[in-house]
């Protein structure tokens, strides 16, 4: 292979990774939506509270937008403010030091947090199922195992999960990680950057990037290729809601209503994927009608990958932990029993 210079990758497209935020932001409303819970007059204030969406409004947040639109957050006594966010690992951290209330935070960014002295907690999952894997153009390259990644060049968000878990998973499937060249990029530059050819392979997400994939690669006249990180042994939970253990203890209440709201309203979605799309466009028209939909869609799935529960099984976020100190963090860490708490989801179904 070539060599390849990281420096030439990155500094090209610094502009075009400001542009392009600034331009995405512009074009979805860049403001939270407004709804009846801001015009509904009420005896007892609505109790504001701040949701860190990890990322862009998109079609897995569609929950959130739903229980907004429909008055469920508003029955319970809140007036929530969907806020976009830059990545797990960076929204772990605004939402420990009290910028948020809730936020969309997988565990690996809640370990990390807690590693470091913070006291941020799962509450309740999404992504029963990881949605991640790796992507790539069919016409350039066949990767069927993560062998196939050897001496090719994976890019993934700065702030992404998988900067972390990608080490242990390819040494877990007998790959030398030394042997692929895992490439930080701006969240904002990753589809543009595979499609176009600067990168062999890039981390992509169901009910997020993959319909992004697809829809540039078919404007590029190129096809995608995927492998699930699951399919290979990386048997995790994705993203989910988060707290901090002060607001938990201060006021679970508070946890309680915000979870029971935000299930109601994905369950809305879930059952009504075209009418989630509709009041998400509300607020945000310039989104694109099929890939919102298709996000919709996958979380739907992935939400349903457990049975429809949203509890957290203690093995499952457990390895979590185990797949960090593989690849060399969490050296000593013994925290895994406190990354969530399934004291605010009832048993069973929900709802």
């Amino acid at each position: 292979m070539a060599a390849f210079s990281r420096r030439s990758l990155i500094a090209p497209l610094l502009i075009v990774a400001a542009i392009a935020g600034l331009t995405l932001w512009s074009a979805f409303g860049g403001s939270a939506p407004k709804t009846a819970q801001a015009d509904d007059a009420r005896a007892t204030p609505l109790k504001n509270v701040r949701f860190n969406m990890a990322w862009l409004p998109q079609g897995s947040m569609a929950g959130i937008f739903v229980a907004i639109d429909k008055g469920y957050f508003a029955d319970a006594g809140l007036a929530v403010e969907p806020v976009r966010g830059f990545g797990g690992m960076r929204t772990a951290n605004e939402l420990d030091q009290g910028m948020f209330e809730f936020a969309y935070i997988d565990p690996l960014s809640v370990a990390l947090n807690r590693s470091k002295g913070g006291g941020v907690r799962m509450v309740g999952g999404i992504n029963m199922q990881l949605p991640a894997g790796a992507c790539f153009v069919r016409e350039r390259h066949k990767i069927a195992k993560p062998a196939d990644l050897a001496g090719l060049r994976f890019g993934a968000g700065q702030s992404s999960m998988i900067q972390a878990l990608l080490p242990a998973w390819l040494k877990a499937n007998g790959v030398d990680p030394a042997q692929v060249e895992q490439i930080q990029l701006d969240p904002a530059i990753v589809v543009s950057s595979l499609v176009e050819g600067r990168i062999d392979a890039a981390e992509c997400w169901l009910g997020n990037s993959m319909a992004l994939f697809d829809k540039a690669a078919k404007a590029k006249g190129v096809t995608i290729g995927r492998i699930g990180y699951a399919d290979f042994g990386l048997d995790i939970y994705g993203s989910g809601f988060a707290t901090q253990d002060a607001l938990i203890e201060k006021d679970p209440d508070l946890v309680r209503a915000f979870l029971k709201a935000a299930y109601r309203g994905y369950a809305d979605a879930a059952r009504d994927p075209k009418g989630a799309l509709a009041i998400i466009r509300k607020s945000y028209p310039l989104l694109d009608e099929a890939v919102t939909e298709r996000q919709i869609r996958e979380t739907a799935a992935l939400m349903a990958a457990e049975g429809g529960s949203h509890r957290l099984k203690p093995e499952k976020v457990e390895r979590t932990v185990t797949y960090l100190q593989a690849s060399g963090q969490l050296q000593g860490f013994d925290q895994a029993p406190q990354l969530f708490t399934n004291s605010f989801i009832p048993m069973g179904n929900q709802p």
